[in-house]
């Protein structure tokens, strides 16, 4: 069955020259305020923009106006974008005599590299506007005046090209839009953003905490977090198990030569923690051998691989699906760790399926139902699926190039899927297919991948002996749906704002009763719910009843059951909602009731009432 491509948005070229235009308005400004100013890129990015600098002193929040100001009054000029060739001699003059270093760089570095993207003919593209030049291959809008509202957000600190060995630069990020209604609408939406923020959200509501005594980008779990993601994992395995999946558990080190056969050694060992010295000596003869160098695992792969080869398989025992939720450990970048999102330890739900080309067709496809079946259960919307092709520099032949794009493609195509085809941009051993959902408020999140792997299993010689006796290749598929836990659950966190479905939730009814006289119904209502599975907070506090209940709304639990002399008597409980207003509360439900309505909600793993995405669901968006 043919592809079915989704048509690009040519709406976004024009954003894009909108927001390119505005950095150059904006480093102008810079420029004026700041005649030293040196400055470094400044591209467009989503929903904004930034530029780097390098400046004579800190800026402040308090500085974004007067550069505001300085960009309007350029806008009101109505001066042209023009552009130029600038012969490569002729620029590093140019840039030389006003200062500029990064863009001598800049310059020097293209000029030796000779790469023809950005020469043509021994010369660079310069756009400029009034007395601003830069190195730039556009596109712009046509005049300063159409560069729209716009609105400078924050300064923060950027290494040039990313580098921490090189200067920090200060980088102001910015936003523009077409008309001042759409810019108010993102600014509203940025309140929305900051308001969900996991980081405040985790520390309010007490679910995690990174501490800077036990290390950067490490992970605390608290109490409340580590209830979601028992249930997390429970499900997870549970779901696993019904589909053939075998689950493992692999070590958290391992030798130094596994990791040169796999090549993460040479292609990632920056990012490695180690080399650990261990005494690897148990079982030799003869003395002690000198320590051994092992390394934390940053990847699962190598000993789901182990697994596999831990005996010869038959083409009857395939396909052999292995997974495991499994810790591992890589060095980012301190600038680059945010809160759960970006962190240096963390748990990967990764699982590699060993299969024969024949059936890689339908265990792809397999993977994909099971991503959307578990991007549906979280209310996650409008999925975009991609599908990522070979690099130029890779690994592997055209032949099983070919293979395993043909494979990924028709496992798309039998379920008439639309997809996006994102030419080259598979990694250097896998194409793979990327699937992208939008969250609650329309921002995009990095979903599932599904990779076929052309290089692991010719570096570990992974086979299984096929009809004829013979040893074959076996195709290894790589596939993970959340991906790290931790980054799953703190972007979980923003998608539903604290407010946790109930069967995730670390206190789904919080039972409130209304005088010392109810207490003892109270007990056995907490009791009656902790005997049919269901986490319980009882409110054994004095006090305004309504403080109560708001305290309990802040808790983020799903259900306040309130009691009183006279739900006692009639054995009954008054039921609300979380998120429900004042005197919403649902009166004399019978408790036999109030049990199976909250155990069918989580058996259900229903989404919260008070949880309103936009825009349609996995299942709108893909027919099913």
């Amino acid at each position: 069955m043919a592809k079915t491509e989704r048509k690009p948005d040519h709406g976004d070229e024009a954003l894009y020259a909108l927001r390119h235009s505005t950095a150059h308005v904006m480093a102008g400004a810079v420029l004026e305020l700041f005649p030293d100013a040196k400055f470094g890129f400044g591209p467009p990015v989503a929903d904004g923009f930034y530029y780097d600098f390098d400046l004579p002193r800190a800026l402040t929040d308090e500085d974004l106006p007067r550069i505001e100001e300085r960009m309007r009054a350029m806008a009101k000029r109505d001066v042209p974008f023009e552009h130029r060739e600038m012969p490569v001699p002729e620029a590093l003059d140019f840039f030389r005599e006003r200062h500029q270093d990064y863009k001598v760089e800049q310059i020097e570095k293209l000029d030796k590299a000779d790469e023809q993207v950005e020469l043509r003919n021994g010369s660079v593209s310069i756009y400029e506007h009034a007395d601003f030049v830069d190195l730039c291959r556009g596109p712009h809008v046509e005049r300063t005046s159409k560069i729209g509202a716009f609105r400078l957000l924050s300064v923060a600190g950027a290494y040039w090209r990313g580098n921490e060995r090189n200067p920090q630069l200060q980088r102001i990020y910015g936003t523009v839009w077409p008309t001042e209604k759409e810019l108010n609408e993102y600014l509203e939406k940025l309140k929305e953003i900051e308001r969900r923020d996991h980081r405040a959200l985790g520390r309010d509501l007490e679910l995690f905490r990174i501490d800077e005594e036990l290390g950067s980008g490490l992970v605390l779990w608290l109490p409340n977090l580590s209830i979601v993601r028992e249930e997390l994992e429970n499900w997870w395995r549970k779901v696993h198990r019904e589909r053939g999946y075998t689950l493992v558990y692999t070590p958290h080190i391992a030798h130094e030569k596994i990791y040169q056969r796999s090549g993460h050694l040479e292609k990632y060992g920056e990012n490695m923690y180690g080399p650990l010295l261990l005494d690897d000596s148990a079982g030799a003869t003869g003395g002690q051998r000198p320590p051994a160098r092992f390394w934390i695992k940053p990847m699962n792969c190598p000993g789901h691989i182990k697994v596999f080869q831990s005996k010869i398989h038959s083409y009857r025992e395939l396909p052999l699906r292995i997974g495991e939720l499994g810790t591992v450990y890589r060095y980012e970048r301190g600038g680059t760790l945010h809160g759960m999102l970006r962190v240096r330890g963390f748990t990967q739900d990764d699982s590699h399926i060993f299969c024969s080309w024949d059936q890689a067709q339908a265990e792809i496809g397999k993977v994909f139902d099971l991503a959307m079946e578990f991007l549906q259960t979280f209310g996650y919307r409008d999925p975009r699926v991609y599908l990522s092709t070979r690099p130029e520099r890779r690994l592997g032949t055209d032949e099983q190039w070919d293979k395993a794009e043909k494979a990924l493609a028709d496992a798309l195509g039998v379920r008439e899927v639309p997809y996006d085809v994102d030419e080259g941009g598979g990694v250097f051993y896998a194409p793979k297919i990327d699937i992208k959902v939008m969250d609650a408020i329309g921002r995009e999140w990095q979903g599932p991948t599904i990779q076929i792997d052309l290089n692991l299993p010719e570096r570990f010689d992974v086979t299984f002996v096929n009809e004829k006796g013979e040893r074959e290749r076996a195709v290894m598929i790589h596939r993970v749906l959340f991906g790290s836990l931790e980054r799953f659950v703190g972007g979980l966190i923003e998608h539903f704002a604290g407010n946790f479905p109930l069967w995730l939730n670390w206190e789904q009814a919080a039972i409130i009763p209304v005088r010392e006289s109810a207490r003892p119904y109270a007990e056995e209502l907490a009791t009656a719910l902790r005997g049919a599975g269901l986490r319980v907070h009882l409110d054994e506090q004095a006090g305004d009843l309504r403080t109560r209940i708001k305290e309990a709304q802040q808790r983020k639990a799903s259900y306040m059951l309130v009691v009183g002399d006279k739900e006692a008597a009639a054995r009954t409980v008054s039921v609300r909602r979380r998120g429900a207003a004042q005197g919403e509360e649902e009166r004399g439900v019978k408790l036999d009731e109030v049990i199976a309505r909250l155990a069918n909600e989580r058996d259900t793993k229903a989404l919260p009432p008070d949880f309103g995405p936009h825009g349609p669901s996995v299942a709108d968006s893909l027919g099913g």
